[in-house]
């Protein structure tokens, strides 16, 4: 795990693109948030260059039997769309580390997304992943992939 992540941050820091970001945003999973009864809530440090992307994630959600807690990251392609680029286009692969009670578990996954700039700082999206959640294990069921959909809200410096 650390090996992919000091690989990929060296190929975003060699990479010779023309557009750089630092992007931090906040995530929330409506359907968690509701079905839980508790906020499933996302935050995010990205690195987006102009068709690479890497980032630090993490992801909490306490109303779970022995709580949620993720580590991880992502890396993949991006593009923007529109006149003026008022959209930025991403997908890519996930991976971390699952905290459920005392017990740790492996994340492998898939996001994509959309964001539409609000203001050259500022923007909203959308976010969805496909991962392999492994830590069903703690409540004893078997490990299968989920689909979660998120609304993000960002500022870019």
């Amino acid at each position: 795990m650390k090996k992919i992540i000091v690989l990929a941050s060296l190929l975003a820091i060699s990479a010779n693109a023309q557009n750089k970001n630092f992007n931090v945003s906040i995530s929330i999973d409506p359907k968690a948030t509701i079905k839980e009864e508790s906020i499933n809530l996302v935050a995010e440090i990205e690195l987006q260059e102009r068709v690479f992307y890497i980032k630090a994630t993490t992801q909490v959600l306490t109303a779970l039997e022995g709580g949620y807690l993720d580590f991880g990251g992502g890396m993949g392609l991006n593009t923007t769309l529109g006149l003026f680029e008022p959209f930025r286009v991403y997908g890519g692969i996930r991976l971390g580390i699952i905290k459920r009670g005392s017990q740790s578990y492996p994340l492998f996954g898939y996001e994509s997304g959309i964001d539409y700039n609000l203001s050259e700082d500022y923007f909203i999206g959308l976010r969805a992943t496909y991962d392999n959640r492994e830590d069903f294990l703690y409540s004893g069921a078997d490990p299968f992939y989920r689909f979660s959909g998120f609304v993000r809200f960002g500022y870019r410096f």
